[in-house]
């Protein structure tokens, strides 16, 4: 009988809490018991309580860090605004498709570009508590958003276009948070066989 193998981006994110000896362990019955045919979808939802008990942990513990993730995250997107980046990269796309699409576009991409460098520099600076410190920008980012958005009228064009900006922003934090924890701690999938098949 074949072994099988856990979802890798679990088994990844799994690798990405506490290296403590109760990590290895927990990591280790978890395959032990999908390799008795559980299913993937029993795997991530154990992954996603550890991860969640792990981030709850660590800020218990380490919460001068997330202030300084805060801090790091804050301070990147003043800067990215401020350098009018995302605006730039998009502004040649008026002439190409005109100004109603632009509008749509740019409402999703330019928060995307703002926040997804933010959450590369939360991951970068903060190596030892990485997922934790990029969940906790991303949590207190969809926190602010839902406040900007507690008094506007409901259902109205302008409502619709921030909360696409608004998902468009915290899909970025995500990206580019994990993007930096994937930079740090690549997935077995791009140590071993994926970068072989590239080097030949």
């Amino acid at each position: 009988m074949s072994e099988l193998k856990p979802p890798a981006v679990a088994a990844w994110l799994l690798g990405l809490t506490d290296s403590s000896t109760w990590n290895y362990a927990v990591a280790g019955d978890l395959s032990e018991e999908y390799q008795q045919r559980r299913s993937p979808k029993w795997y991530w939802r154990q992954v996603l309580t550890i991860l969640g008990i792990g981030v709850l942990k660590d800020l218990r513990i380490h919460w001068v860090l997330a202030l300084r993730a805060l801090a790091v995250a804050v301070g990147s997107i003043i800067i990215f605004q401020r350098l009018h980046l995302a605006s730039r990269l998009l502004d040649g796309a008026v002439a190409a498709i005109g100004l109603g699409p632009y509008l749509v576009i740019v409402a999703a991409l330019e928060p995307f570009l703002i926040c997804a460098p933010a959450g590369l520099a939360v991951a970068l600076t903060h190596r030892k508590r990485q997922a934790t410190m990029v969940l906790v920008y991303t949590a207190a980012l969809l926190v602010f958003l839902v406040c900007l958005c507690a008094n506007r009228a409901h259902w109205t064009a302008a409502c619709v276009l921030f909360w696409e900006s608004a998902a468009f922003a915290v899909a970025g934090a995500l990206v580019g948070g994990f993007l930096g924890c994937a930079w740090v701690h690549p997935p077995s999938c791009f140590r071993t066989g994926f970068l072989n098949g590239i080097r030949r």
